[in-house]
């Protein structure tokens, strides 16, 4: 059972001080219980999932009005809220990207450019994961669909684990069983991470993702842009094969706080491998 203070809320929920300060002053996440006395507050399992959730839809762009409006919304709501705004999101970069055209067509010269493909494959390294719990959901969407329809699938976990007593831990994949594109509809399957036990239910599977070994590349958020980030696939990929081929789907694994700053890791997509 997780009973933690504000620092380690903090932590665990990757929410500042200042931020779970906020949101506790305007109702969005409210601690377990407050001690009358003392003022201290605790926080349970509930409390951490919700401050994850919180925080993923922040590190998506969206406002914090937004956020209070779709967080407690049953499943269809929700994910029909985050496709709404995702749709009204890709129209204004569609917007900008069209201004940006204009200028330079920097995209298609950095996806064509043979330096930008041998500098990712040169990133790859192997990775040995230990086994873990896991519960997803799969899915058969389109590219763009894929950001709210993931989000929200995260957070269906996230809530699930969160109401069975164990504590979903502070990452979450995306696996591509299937090639996914505009126009190309694709099965990915969202998998969060858990500890301890829980009970399956509807369109949530529980398993065991086996130990593993991954060829991976380390990707920054200015790097994590569609079509450009395929080249980081086609690194592992590449680099799968000359290890004797890929052993499973490629995937794109969050473990790392969301951050623009120079060099911070934010995502690893990754082949599993016999190595």
């Amino acid at each position: 059972m997780v009973d933690l203070g504000t620092a380690g809320m903090s932590r665990a929920s990757g929410l500042s001080l200042k931020a779970l300060r906020l949101y506790e002053a305007n109702g969005l996440l409210l601690p377990a219980s407050v001690d009358d006395v003392t003022g201290y507050r605790r926080y349970g399992e509930a409390e951490v999932a919700r401050g994850r959730s919180i925080r993923s839809l922040r590190d998506a762009g969206m406002p914090l009005a937004g956020v209070r409006d779709l967080l407690d919304a049953p499943s269809d709501r929700l994910r029909a809220g985050l496709s709404a705004w995702w749709a009204d999101e890709r129209a204004a970069f569609a917007r900008r990207g069209r201004l940006v055209d204009e200028v330079a067509d920097a995209t298609a010269r950095a996806a064509l450019d043979p330096h930008a493909a041998a500098e990712a494959a040169s990133r790859v390294r192997v990775v040995h994961r230990p086994e873990q719990r896991v519960a997803s959901i799969t899915r058969v969407v389109e590219q763009s669909e894929l950001v709210p329809t993931g989000l929200a699938d995260v957070i269906l976990l996230r809530r699930h684990l969160a109401e069975q007593g164990p504590a979903p831990l502070d990452a979450h994949q995306f696996v591509f069983h299937e090639p996914v594109g505009s126009g190309l509809p694709g099965r990915v399957e969202t998998v969060v991470p858990y500890v301890a036990s829980c009970d399956p239910a509807v369109e949530i599977v529980l398993s065991v993702q086996p130990a593993t070994a991954l060829a991976a590349i380390d990707v920054t958020a200015p790097e994590l842009v569609y079509p450009e980030l395929l080249r980081f696939y086609d690194a592992v990929t590449t680099a799968a094969e000359h290890l004797g081929g890929p052993l499973g789907p490629p995937r794109e694994i969050y473990e790392h706080p969301w951050s623009t700053a120079p060099g911070a890791v934010v995502v690893t997509i990754a082949v599993p491998v016999d190595a």
